[in-house]
């Protein structure tokens, strides 16, 4: 496991509540420009946010207690700091892996359920940009639920690359028609640099938005071009799945560019027929 650097655990120590490193920078799994993601146990709510300590990112994501609410988020989890009031590192010693096994493929049955409603979404809209873009999310779902389902708890970052290291017996035909939805092989640079202009202009009150640029221009820079495209469909997908009806219609180019989203509705119904037997089959599985 990662080693925590010392500016960290200091940060950590700056903030007067029981606080645990989590996401990816608590795995294996991380690049340089991977925030470090810092679950704060605060006795009144609080709105998240990012900061900069000593050239380091940190996202404060604030939790209501009970820590048992919330199992996968804090599977892996490296306790930074425990208070008189709670000791979160005895939390940390509840969560079980096989608790924590069941919470994640319940988590993926979920998810697997959301993309089914978002697909009768798609079946239900008016305007065919709604339709793909309702198409697209339920592909972001399926992809994330299979992946839950699998025993791997989804990182939008590092989301294909946890795809493509995935047990392909698990997940191999649903997979690749989710990513037929989402049009991965149209991961190219000016796609890229049309859909992150509309996406910013999506998060632009979000507190994470400088994050968020801050990691694409990463995978730019490391000709990352299908993960860079994935990860800014996902975001896309998370900022508009929110969002209200009158907005998509209102709204329809910013969407369509967001999403990249294609206009062939006849190739988009087969590949939902097919992505509606996927999302089944793991909900039987």
């Amino acid at each position: 496991m990662p080693t925590v650097p010392a500016a960290v655990r200091k940060f950590a120590h700056t903030i007067p509540h029981p606080i645990a490193l989590i996401g990816c920078r608590a795995s294996e799994m991380s690049f340089e420009c991977c925030e470090y993601d810092l679950a704060v146990f605060a006795p009144a709510s609080q709105h998240n946010r990012v900061i900069q300590v000593e050239g380091l990112a940190f996202e404060l994501l604030h939790l209501a207690l009970p820590a048992r609410d919330h199992i996968v988020v804090l599977g892996g989890m490296k306790v930074l700091k425990d208070t008189n009031k709670f000791d979160l590192s005895s939390a940390a010693k509840g969560i079980a892996p096989e608790k924590y096994r069941k919470a994640l493929f319940a988590a993926g049955k979920k998810s697997l359920i959301s993309s089914l409603f978002s697909q009768q979404k798609m079946r239900q809209a008016n305007h065919p940009t709604v339709a793909a873009m309702w198409l697209k999310l339920a592909a972001y779902n399926f992809i994330g639920g299979m992946l839950a389902i699998s025993g791997c708890r989804p990182m939008p970052l590092h989301e294909l690359e946890q795809v493509r290291q995935a047990d392909a017996r698990t997940m191999a035909e649903g997979v690749e028609v989710a990513l037929e939805c989402i049009g991965i092989e149209r991961g190219t640079r000016p796609a890229i640099s049309r859909s992150v202009k509309a996406i910013k202009e999506l998060k632009s009150k979000d507190y994470d938005s400088d994050l968020f640029v801050s990691k694409v221009n990463h995978l730019l820079g490391r000709s990352m071009l299908a993960d860079c495209y994935y990860y800014a469909g996902k975001v896309a997908a998370k900022n508009l799945a929110g969002r209200k009806e009158l907005f998509y219609s209102r709204y329809s180019k910013l969407v369509k560019l967001a999403l990249d989203l294609s206009s062939d509705m006849q190739l988009l119904e087969k590949l939902q027929k097919r992505l509606f037997r996927a999302a089944n089959g793991g909900l039987k599985g």
